[in-house]
Protein backbone atom coordinates (compact mmCIF):
# COMPACT_ATOMS: atom_id res chain seq x y z
CA UNK A 1 0.00 0.00 0.00
CA UNK A 2 3.30 2.32 0.27
CA UNK A 3 4.23 1.63 -2.81
CA UNK A 4 0.67 2.63 -4.87
CA UNK A 5 0.47 5.90 -3.00
CA UNK A 6 3.23 7.93 -4.46
CA UNK A 7 3.04 6.39 -7.63
CA UNK A 8 -0.67 7.14 -7.92
CA UNK A 9 0.07 10.70 -6.47
CA UNK A 10 3.17 10.91 -9.35
CA UNK A 11 0.49 10.19 -11.75
CA UNK A 12 -1.76 12.79 -10.78
CA UNK A 13 1.49 15.15 -11.34
CA UNK A 14 2.16 13.83 -14.41
CA UNK A 15 -1.06 14.16 -15.93
CA UNK A 16 -1.47 17.68 -14.40
CA UNK A 17 1.84 18.65 -16.14
CA UNK A 18 0.77 17.12 -19.79
CA UNK A 19 -2.17 19.48 -19.37
CA UNK A 20 -0.56 22.55 -18.79
CA UNK A 21 2.19 22.34 -21.18
CA UNK A 22 -0.42 21.66 -23.90
CA UNK A 23 -2.69 24.49 -24.75
CA UNK A 24 -6.34 23.22 -25.89
CA UNK A 25 -6.54 24.43 -29.64
CA UNK A 26 -9.92 23.59 -31.85
CA UNK A 27 -7.93 22.22 -34.23
CA UNK A 28 -5.86 19.32 -32.32
CA UNK A 29 -8.13 17.39 -30.68
CA UNK A 30 -5.75 14.84 -28.98
CA UNK A 31 -4.42 18.16 -26.97
CA UNK A 32 -6.16 18.13 -23.51
CA UNK A 33 -7.24 20.88 -22.01
CA UNK A 34 -6.07 22.64 -18.59
CA UNK A 35 -7.71 22.80 -15.58
CA UNK A 36 -6.02 26.14 -15.13
CA UNK A 37 -6.68 27.68 -18.66
CA UNK A 38 -10.07 28.27 -20.59
CA UNK A 39 -10.04 26.60 -23.53
CA UNK A 40 -8.81 29.06 -27.11
CA UNK A 41 -11.66 30.17 -28.72
CA UNK A 42 -11.92 31.19 -32.30
CA UNK A 43 -11.85 35.22 -33.43
CA UNK A 44 -15.49 36.18 -34.51
CA UNK A 45 -15.76 38.73 -37.45
CA UNK A 46 -17.95 42.03 -36.56
CA UNK A 47 -21.26 41.84 -38.20
CA UNK A 48 -22.59 45.18 -39.26
CA UNK A 49 -21.88 48.52 -37.70
CA UNK A 50 -22.07 49.25 -34.79
CA UNK A 51 -25.64 51.23 -33.15
CA UNK A 52 -23.02 54.23 -32.32
CA UNK A 53 -21.56 54.79 -35.67
CA UNK A 54 -24.78 54.26 -37.63
CA UNK A 55 -25.73 58.23 -39.05
CA UNK A 56 -29.87 59.07 -38.33
CA UNK A 57 -32.00 59.58 -41.09
CA UNK A 58 -33.28 62.99 -42.41
CA UNK A 59 -36.39 61.74 -40.24
CA UNK A 60 -34.67 61.81 -36.99
CA UNK A 61 -33.06 64.11 -34.59
CA UNK A 62 -29.32 64.18 -35.12
CA UNK A 63 -27.42 62.51 -32.59
CA UNK A 64 -23.97 62.35 -31.09
CA UNK A 65 -23.48 66.38 -29.68
CA UNK A 66 -21.27 67.29 -27.92
CA UNK A 67 -21.77 68.97 -24.77
CA UNK A 68 -24.25 71.81 -24.37
CA UNK A 69 -22.13 75.18 -23.69
CA UNK A 70 -20.01 76.34 -26.45
CA UNK A 71 -16.89 78.52 -25.70
CA UNK A 72 -17.18 82.27 -27.06
CA UNK A 73 -14.34 81.46 -29.82
CA UNK A 74 -17.08 78.72 -31.05
CA UNK A 75 -19.67 81.00 -30.63
CA UNK A 76 -18.27 83.74 -32.97
CA UNK A 77 -17.98 81.25 -36.21
CA UNK A 78 -21.81 80.77 -35.68
CA UNK A 79 -23.39 84.13 -36.92
CA UNK A 80 -20.82 83.52 -40.32
CA UNK A 81 -22.24 80.09 -41.25
CA UNK A 82 -25.01 80.94 -44.20
CA UNK A 83 -28.00 78.85 -43.81
CA UNK A 84 -30.14 77.13 -46.12
CA UNK A 85 -29.92 74.98 -48.64
CA UNK A 86 -27.01 75.03 -51.51
CA UNK A 87 -26.30 73.59 -54.25
CA UNK A 88 -23.81 71.22 -55.21
CA UNK A 89 -22.11 69.72 -58.34
CA UNK A 90 -24.02 66.25 -59.71
CA UNK A 91 -27.17 67.47 -58.24
CA UNK A 92 -26.11 67.07 -54.83
CA UNK A 93 -27.92 69.65 -52.24
CA UNK A 94 -26.80 70.23 -49.26
CA UNK A 95 -28.95 72.06 -46.07
CA UNK A 96 -27.66 74.01 -43.56
CA UNK A 97 -30.25 74.87 -40.72
CA UNK A 98 -29.55 76.13 -37.06
CA UNK A 99 -30.09 72.98 -34.30
CA UNK A 100 -33.47 73.70 -32.79
CA UNK A 101 -32.17 72.83 -29.51
CA UNK A 102 -28.75 73.29 -29.23
CA UNK A 103 -27.48 76.81 -29.27
CA UNK A 104 -24.70 77.68 -31.49
CA UNK A 105 -24.69 74.32 -33.51
CA UNK A 106 -26.29 73.55 -37.06
CA UNK A 107 -27.78 70.55 -38.69
CA UNK A 108 -26.67 69.57 -41.76
CA UNK A 109 -28.70 67.54 -44.29
CA UNK A 110 -26.74 65.72 -47.19
CA UNK A 111 -29.07 62.90 -48.95
CA UNK A 112 -31.19 60.98 -46.06
CA UNK A 113 -28.26 61.73 -43.97
CA UNK A 114 -27.96 64.54 -41.06
CA UNK A 115 -25.49 65.39 -38.94
CA UNK A 116 -25.37 68.00 -35.56
CA UNK A 117 -22.37 70.17 -36.50
CA UNK A 118 -20.12 71.89 -34.02
CA UNK A 119 -18.50 75.97 -35.30
CA UNK A 120 -14.56 75.18 -35.01
CA UNK A 121 -12.64 78.59 -34.99
CA UNK A 122 -9.83 79.02 -37.95
CA UNK A 123 -6.83 81.40 -38.38
CA UNK A 124 -7.71 81.30 -42.34
CA UNK A 125 -11.54 82.98 -42.06
CA UNK A 126 -12.43 79.50 -43.53
CA UNK A 127 -16.29 78.41 -41.79
CA UNK A 128 -15.55 75.53 -40.51
CA UNK A 129 -17.90 73.02 -38.97
CA UNK A 130 -17.53 69.50 -37.63
CA UNK A 131 -18.88 66.57 -36.22
CA UNK A 132 -15.73 64.42 -35.14
CA UNK A 133 -17.74 61.62 -34.40
CA UNK A 134 -18.88 61.00 -37.56
CA UNK A 135 -16.13 62.33 -39.19
CA UNK A 136 -18.06 65.17 -41.48
CA UNK A 137 -16.45 68.63 -42.09
CA UNK A 138 -18.71 71.63 -44.19
CA UNK A 139 -15.96 73.98 -45.19
CA UNK A 140 -17.65 77.34 -46.47
CA UNK A 141 -15.64 80.26 -47.79
CA UNK A 142 -16.85 82.74 -50.02
CA UNK A 143 -17.49 81.65 -52.97
CA UNK A 144 -18.63 77.68 -52.59
CA UNK A 145 -18.45 75.30 -49.69
CA UNK A 146 -18.08 71.51 -49.69
CA UNK A 147 -18.75 68.61 -47.20
CA UNK A 148 -15.74 66.12 -46.61
CA UNK A 149 -15.41 62.80 -45.45
CA UNK A 150 -12.60 63.46 -42.95
CA UNK A 151 -12.55 60.15 -41.85
CA UNK A 152 -12.16 58.78 -45.61
CA UNK A 153 -10.36 61.87 -46.73
CA UNK A 154 -12.90 62.01 -49.51
CA UNK A 155 -15.18 65.18 -50.80
CA UNK A 156 -18.76 63.96 -50.17
CA UNK A 157 -20.20 67.49 -52.39
CA UNK A 158 -18.01 69.90 -53.66
CA UNK A 159 -18.73 73.36 -55.15
CA UNK A 160 -21.48 73.86 -53.54
CA UNK A 161 -23.59 77.29 -53.84
CA UNK A 162 -25.55 79.29 -51.18
CA UNK A 163 -27.70 82.05 -53.27
CA UNK A 164 -25.10 84.34 -51.17
CA UNK A 165 -21.89 82.64 -52.70
CA UNK A 166 -23.95 82.98 -56.07
CA UNK A 167 -23.86 86.50 -55.74
CA UNK A 168 -20.52 86.95 -54.39
CA UNK A 169 -19.45 84.85 -57.49
CA UNK A 170 -21.43 86.90 -59.97
CA UNK A 171 -20.01 90.11 -58.35
CA UNK A 172 -16.44 89.00 -59.06
CA UNK A 173 -17.24 88.51 -62.85
CA UNK A 174 -18.81 91.98 -63.18
CA UNK A 175 -16.63 94.53 -64.88
CA UNK A 176 -14.60 97.05 -62.53
CA UNK A 177 -15.59 100.75 -63.26
CA UNK A 178 -12.69 102.86 -62.79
Amino acid sequence: MRLILPLALAGLVSTALQAQTHPTHPEHPTLKASPTRPPVKKATKPSAKPAAMAQPSATEAPTGAEPEALDPDRLAVAPLVLVGEARCEHGKTVDVKPHPSLAGRFVLTHGKEAYTLTPQPTNTGVVRLENPRAGIVWLQVPIKSMLMDAKRGQRMADSCLHAEQVAEVEAMKAPKTP
